[in-house]
């Protein structure tokens, strides 16, 4: 179960071969599929360079914004600016982010993952409501 078993997958393109040399329009169909993997690597080279730039710019705007005392509705922010949640100094590092909500933007990584989030439409709204909440009123 060491992690060369995962080439164990490989063989399916070997079944693929196979499958594809006694079935010829099962052959055009990988044929197209491959060939449009191809193309498709510019797409993939401005897709991500738009959500770098999206990550960035949000990473600006949204920083240490997205601390509220209930994560789960938004009520109110505790301490913008500050990365960590008030009164939790002196705590593990874990239990430090207990305000701060998983869609949120104080590191590059998690700013990815949200920018990713809201370009693939996954549950976008609850971000444009911790946006919303934490402009204040």
């Amino acid at each position: 179960a060491g992690p060369l078993t995962a080439l164990r997958t490989l063989r399916l393109f070997r079944v693929l071969n196979k499958l594809a040399n006694r079935w010829p329009s099962f052959k055009v169909l990988l044929k197209a599929m491959v060939l449009t993997a191809i193309s498709l690597n510019y797409w993939l080279i401005l897709f991500a360079l738009v959500l770098y730039i999206c990550t960035l710019m949000a990473q600006t705007f949204f920083a240490t914004e997205f601390h509220f005392n209930d994560p789960d509705n938004f009520d109110f922010v505790t301490n913008r600016g500050d990365f960590w949640c008030a009164g939790t100094e002196g705590l593990d590092i874990s239990y430090r982010q207990d305000c701060i909500p998983r869609a949120n933007f104080d590191t590059f990584l998690w700013a990815l993952v949200t920018i990713f989030q809201i370009m693939t439409g996954e549950n976008w709204n609850t971000v444009m409501y911790a946006g919303m909440r934490s402009g204040g009123p």
